[in-house]
């Protein structure tokens, strides 16, 4: 929100200015206080944690309520709601009844000093007493009672739905203890600005950055303000809907004028709709015209008092349809890849369809591709700009569900995302042609700078990581997480990992993890280059087919854990630079048609047990033999084949020249890439998103591809997305 009149502030960075001890808030606070609490802080979680805090001491029992309005969107994962700590410490133990952005409200807790944090959706499912971990909720409430923390949410401040709540098994913290409103950004060197109002039970007297904050945090106070809510969208049209808020609360003034602000995702700037006049709280709406139809839009309240005072509601989104449902065109073109990303056990999209809404980036900003990432709906993702872009040496992660990134709709050269890792914790999502390349971001050993390159998240499913490069990351180039569910990682180029850069381990120029107990995972026609390690790492428990790929320059091949069981067929192996067998571990596995071209290295080692029967496989995998696999590879792998940039093609050209060699920093291979920029619009079409057959985008949007003469790609007219694309290269 944004007031004109302040009638209280203090904003205290405490850092090494100490505490402050006005007090902040009585135990009974109108309804118009509002308290804006900023807070950066990398996060509140692991082993230790780093926010702001506004607080104040307590002993015995204690029942904290209050109502989060606003928290800003630094990061999927920054943080509010209410604390119960031990001390000070940045390691302490402490209970936290979080609220992030998307509204989703979870209990977290550290049990003691030092120790890692768990939650009801992370290590402490077991403790939950509602489905998924989490609820939809702008009222928090934390209790003590003895030796029990209870957590609950609310929608309305009446009824309120138990959360979980634990006891000195789970969590041991003192009879004294600190009590307060936490904001953590989890981007460091940002503030993430959290509002809340109607707190009780607690009387803050002091805050304080508590950890390494980077940048210090505060709090401001106001009373006598007004307060707005935005409502839900209804009678949504392809080119029309009705928004809806609510005025509920003056401020002491006379009257307000009250409209809604709008703006296409991940567009900067809002479009003010014209204002009616309320003189008393009450529910209005606003009809609006003229929109694009398949667009997603963000849309806020605001009121304009007639005092001066300003009050803005928080966002929310809304999908508008597609105009039509016509009757979409035949089968596009076949891929040039024999390998398609539905070959594997990941069901490419099945959300997509004519009504998806497209989120075209029109600039190469971490800020416009981070808002359309953010988006909590299904999403066609689409570029009309080429070039880098600079993550800031920040994590960009994928934290709802149903995203197809599609990298090939770029203009050449396409996308690179750089100086930070890209994480897919969300379900039902296809990431293809992006390249990633974090490097060292010119950070020292000490930094503890350790990015991947891309990563699926723990206890994620059906994810698609198609046509990739992922290079110079610090820890794995591409892995897919713990407990994970149908993953097909297919015609990727992880290559080149940093080896001895700033992982506090040292030497660490690793490939691909696929972690613990994670099932069905599909790993076909990718190529591994000068990776040390981890060519793939099957670790315990996996379920994996390991098909038609090609490891190049490795130390360590197929590393196998107990409990693994694998088929493992028609790959190809070059340059080992030790004697080990290819497959090696323990664990069971199919070991058919994969060779080692110029050593004589066993292929099967002691530990692996040897099955005559495929213990599992994906049925539309049909794989090529191995003689074909190197040429094939070489063609097809990465981002963009028949539009590479010069890494990708420096590093491929290995392959066949038997050369190159491990590195430690970017710098030693000519630093971070500075891709042009070039603009190209889309259109979007009304239908054929997904075929009738049963065939995915990818035969309209992802396999067009332009015709090839003479070794080189003539470029196809740009006209309508899905018809014909912009598209300057071979796809997969």
């Amino acid at each position: 929100m944004i007031h004109d009149r302040r009638t209280f502030l203090q904003t205290v960075g405490a850092g090494s200015l100490g505490l402050a001890t006005v007090p902040l808030f009585s135990d009974t606070v109108a309804a118009a206080t509002l308290i804006t609490i900023r807070g950066g802080g990398a996060d509140i979680w692991s082993t230790e944690d780093a926010f702001h805090y506004s607080h104040d001491e307590f002993s015995g029992d204690i029942d904290v309520r209050v109502r989060n309005t606003a928290l800003e969107h630094t990061d999927p994962n920054s943080k509010t709601g209410i604390m119960i700590r031990e001390s000070l410490a940045p390691d302490a133990a402490n209970v936290m009844l979080r609220r992030t952005p998307n509204g989703a409200v979870s209990l977290q807790w550290r049990p003691e000093s030092g120790a890692e944090t768990v939650s009801t959706t992370s290590g402490g499912e077991d403790e939950s007493e509602v489905d998924g971990g989490s609820l939809e909720a702008e009222w928090l409430r934390l209790c003590r009672r003895g030796d029990t923390f209870e957590a609950y949410g609310s929608s309305d401040g009446d009824d309120w739905t138990l959360l979980a709540d634990i006891d000195t098994e789970q969590v041991a913290i003192s009879d004294e203890a600190s009590v307060g409103i936490p904001v953590t950004s989890h981007s460091v060197g940002e503030r993430c600005t959290a509002e809340l109002r109607d707190l009780t039970g607690v009387s803050p007297t002091r805050n304080q950055d508590i950890g390494d904050v980077a940048v210090s945090g505060g709090v401001d106070v106001e009373t006598g303000v007004p307060f707005v809510t935005t409502g839900d969208a209804t009678d949504v049209t392809a080119t029309s809907a009705t928004l809806r808020g609510e005025l509920t609360d003056l401020g002491g003034a006379d009257s307000a004028e009250c409209y809604v602000e709008y703006r296409v995702v991940p567009n900067d700037s809002w479009t003010a709709t014209q204002g009616q006049t309320l003189e008393e709280p009450t529910a209005f709406s606003v009809d609006l015209n003229g929109l694009t139809s398949r667009r997603y839009y963000e849309y806020r309240t605001v009121v304009e008092t007639s005092d001066g005072d300003v009050a803005v509601g928080s966002s929310a989104t809304v999908g508008t349809p597609s105009r039509s449902n016509v009757t979409p065109p035949g089968r596009g073109p076949q891929s040039a890849s024999q390998i398609d990303l539905a070959d594997g056990f990941a069901d490419p999209a099945p959300w997509l369809d004519d009504d998806t809404p497209v989120i075209p980036i029109a600039e190469p900003t971490r800020r416009q591709l981070t808002a359309a990432l953010e988006v909590d709906g299904p999403r066609l993702v689409v570029f009309e700009t080429s070039g880098v872009i600079d993550l800031e040496q920040q994590r960009l992660t994928v934290a709802t569900d149903e995203l197809y990134l599609a990298g090939q709709t770029a203009p050449s050269p396409g996308i690179t995302l750089i100086k930070g890792d890209l994480w897919i914790d969300a379900n039902d999502c296809v990431i293809q042609h992006l390249r990633v390349r974090p490097g060292d971001a010119n950070l020292t050993s000490e930094s503890d700078w350790e990015p991947d390159g891309i990563r699926t998240e723990d206890g994620t499913e059906n994810n698609v990581i198609d046509h990739c490069t992922t290079t110079w990351a610090v820890d794995e180039n591409l892995s897919v997480g713990y407990d994970t569910a149908e993953t097909t990682v297919s015609n990727c180029l992880i290559a080149e990992p940093l080896q001895d850069a700033t992982h506090h381990k040292g030497d660490h120029g690793y490939g691909s993890l696929i972690g613990d107990d994670a099932d069905a995972v599909t790993l076909a026609g990718n190529v591994w280059a000068h990776n040390y390690d981890r060519n793939p790492r099957l670790k315990q428990g996996t379920h994996s087919v390991v098909a038609n790929n090609l490891v190049y320059h490795y130390n360590d091949g197929i590393w196998m854990d107990p409990e693994t069981t694998a088929c493992i067929e028609g790959n190809v192996f070059r340059r080992p630079v030790a004697a080990q067998p290819v497959v090696f571990g323990d664990g069971h596995a199919v070991v058919a048609d994969t060779v080692l071209d110029d050593a004589s290295n066993p292929i099967v080692g002691d530990g692996i047990t040897e099955l005559d029967f495929r213990p599992l496989w994906p049925a539309a995998l049909e794989p090529l033999e191995s003689a074909a696999v190197v040429d094939h590879n070489r063609d097809n792998a990465g981002a963009r084949p028949a539009d590479r940039t010069a890494t990708d093609e420096r590093i491929l050209a290995q392959l066949d020249a038997g050369d190159g060699t491990y590195i430690d920093s970017q710098s030693e291979v000519g630093g971070y890439p500075d891709l042009p920029v070039r603009t190209c619009p889309l259109s979007v079409p009304q239908s054929g998103t997904r075929l009738t057959s049963g065939e995915s985008l990818r035969r309209r949007i992802v396999t067009t591809r332009p015709r090839r003469t003479d070794r080189r790609w003539q470029t196809p007219a740009v006209t309508e997305l899905g018809t014909r694309l912009p598209l300057f290269y071979q796809l997969g």
